[in-house]
C-alpha cells in the first residue's frame, strides 16, 4: 500500500509541477506576450531594424508612416515628418513614445490566440487623434526654440497637438554630436518625458486651494510693496501693487500676493490639492504611454520656501500632459478626462484607449469661479493677444538658477464649439506673454479653422 502511494505521489509531482509551470506562462503570456512578439529581432514583422507590416495616419486620414519590406515610408512633406516626429517615432526605438515603439503591438495585429499572424500579413491601420498639419503649425511656431505644445479636446481626450522640440527629419536622419546644442534632448518627448519648473502658471492651484478653503477668497487681501518679507527672506515682484485681492492678483501675476496666500493655506494643504489636482502623478496616454510625475517640496510652515512654494518657484516641477488634463477638467466642471492619442485601430478599438473620464477633482462651484477667473485675466490683462478667442488663460515665467526663464502661457477656450485646453511651453524663452503667447494664439487660431 505505501508503495502504491509513493508511486501516485510521484506520477503527480510532476503534473502538478506542469500545471503551475504552465498556469506561471500564461499569466506571463498574457502580460508579457506582445513584447514577446514585438521584439525588433522577430523577422516576420521587422526587416533591416524596421517594422515591416502596419500603417499610421492622422486623425484626418493623412498618411504618416506605412512599413513595408522595403523599409519605412513616411509623408512625403519634410515639414509634417519633423513636426510629428515624437508622436510618430523613428522606426529604430530613439523614440520610445513614438506610435512605432509604443503600439507596435496593435500595428501588427498582436493577440493571445494568433499571436502576430495576421490573413494576409498586412498588419493595422492606426488612426492618431492628432493633426498633423496643427503640429507643423506648432513646431514653426516655436521656430526653432527648445520647447512643448500640447492641445487636447477636454470634452472627448483627443490629443490634437503634440510637439516636441528640437526634432529632426526621421527620413533623413542628420549626424550630430552628442553635444550639439542644436540637438539638445531631442531624443525625449517633452510632451509626455519631461517635467518644468512652472512659475506662475502654479498660481492657478494656489488660487484653486484658496477658493474651496476661505469663505472670503475673492476679497482677502493682501498688501504687495514691489516685495514683502517671510521668514526673513524677500519674495520680490515685478510691480508694486500696494493693497490687493485675488483677481487683480491673478492678472497682474503678484508674487507677495500669492506667497502670503501659501502661508496662509499651508504646506500639507497645497501639497494635498496638487496632488488632488493629478499633478503629482503618472498619467496614462492609450493604455501603453504614460507621462511622468511632477513634484512638490512645500517647506516648514511659514518660510520662504512656502512662499516661493505658492508663487511656483522652490523645486515645483509640472508635466505639461498632466497640466493638459488639470486645465481641461477646470473648463468641463471639475472632472477631467483622461487624454488619448488613438482614435482608431483597423482591428478594433481597445477599450483602454477610448474616451474615459476621471472622478472629479475639484466641485463644480471650484471649477466655474476658477474659470471665470481665468477668463477675466485674459480679457482685462491680455487683451488683443488672441483676437476672436474666447481664452481663459494664465502666463508664466519660471525662474532657473543661472539660466533665462521658461515662458508658459496655457490656459483653455471657453467655447462650446472649440473645447481646447492647451499648454505651450518655450525653454529658456523669456516672458511668457510675449514668447509663449504668439505661440499659442498662432496654434489655436488654427485648430478653431480646421
Amino acid at each position: 500500500m505505501k508503495k502504491v502511494k509513493r508511486r501516485t505521489y510521484l506520477i503527480l509531482a510532476p503534473i502538478l509541477a506542469i500545471f503551475v509551470f504552465l498556469t506561471i506562462f500564461l499569466f506571463r503570456l498574457a502580460a508579457d506576450g506582445e513584447t514577446w512578439a514585438t521584439f525588433p529581432s522577430n523577422p516576420n514583422i521587422f526587416h533591416g531594424g524596421h517594422l515591416a507590416i502596419g500603417s499610421i495616419y492622422d486623425r484626418n486620414g493623412v498618411l504618416l508612416a506605412s512599413a513595408g519590406e522595403q523599409g519605412l515610408e513616411f509623408n512625403a512633406n519634410a515639414a509634417i515628418r519633423r513636426a510629428n516626429f515624437h508622436v510618430v517615432g523613428d522606426g529604430r526605438g530613439h523614440i520610445g513614445t513614438g506610435a512605432l515603439s509604443a503600439y507596435a503591438g496593435a500595428l501588427v495585429g498582436y493577440n493571445l490566440i494568433t499571436g502576430v499572424y495576421a490573413f494576409g500579413g498586412g498588419g493595422n491601420a492606426i488612426q492618431l487623434t492628432i493633426d498633423a498639419e496643427l503640429n507643423r503649425v506648432a513646431y514653426e511656431a516655436l521656430a526653432g526654440r527648445r520647447g512643448a505644445v500640447v492641445v487636447m479636446n477636454y470634452q472627448t481626450g483627443e490629443i490634437l497637438v503634440s510637439v516636441s522640440a528640437p526634432s529632426y527629419d526621421p527620413a533623413n536622419p542628420p549626424s550630430f554630436a552628442p553635444d550639439d546644442p542644436a540637438f539638445e534632448g531631442v531624443y525625449i518627448n517633452r510632451v509626455l518625458s519631461a517635467a518644468y519648473v512652472p512659475g506662475s502658471i502654479f498660481k492657478i492651484v494656489t488660487a484653486a486651494a484658496s477658493i474651496d478653503t476661505f469663505a472670503d477668497a475673492f476679497t482677502r487681501e493682501y498688501v504687495c510693496n514691489g516685495y514683502v518679507i517671510i521668514d526673513g527672506n524677500r519674495v520680490t515682484c515685478m510691480g508694486n501693487h500696494g493693497r490687493i485681492s485675488l483677481e487683480r492678483a491673478m492678472g497682474v501675476s503678484c508674487n507677495p500676493y500669492f506667497a502670503q496666500l501659501a502661508v496662509d493655506l499651508g504646506g500639507n494643504r497645497l501639497r494635498q490639492y496638487t496632488d488632488r489636482f493629478g499633478l503629482l502623478e503618472r498619467h496614462s496616454l492609450s493604455g501603453t504611454l504614460s507621462t511622468v510625475p511632477g513634484n512638490f517640496v512645500a517647506g516648514g510652515p511659514g518660510s520662504a520656501d512656502l512662499a516661493w512654494s505658492g508663487v511656483g518657484q522652490s523645486e515645483n516641477l509640472i508635466n505639461p500632459l498632466g497640466l493638459v488634463r488639470f486645465l481641461g477638467a477646470i473648463a468641463r466642471g471639475g472632472t477631467p478626462v483622461e487624454p488619448r492619442l488613438i482614435a482608431n485601430v483597423s482591428g478594433g478599438l481597445p477599450f483602454s484607449q477610448r474616451t474615459r473620464t476621471g472622478p472629479a477633482i475639484m466641485s463644480a462651484r471650484v471649477a466655474d469661479q476658477l474659470g471665470t477667473l481665468l477668463r477675466e485675466t485674459a480679457i482685462h490683462y491680455y487683451s488683443g493677444s488672441f483676437p476672436g478667442l474666447a481664452v481663459a488663460g494664465k502666463t508664466g515665467t519660471a525662474e532657473i538658477d543661472g539660466q533665462w526663464p521658461h515662458a508658459w502661457f496655457v490656459g483653455f477656450l471657453d467655447d462650446p464649439d472649440n473645447p481646447l485646453a492647451f499648454v505651450v511651453l518655450v525653454e529658456h524663452g523669456g516672458g511668457g506673454l510675449t514668447v509663449a503667447g504668439p505661440v499659442a494664439n498662432t496654434v489655436l487660431q488654427a485648430a478653431v479653422r480646421s
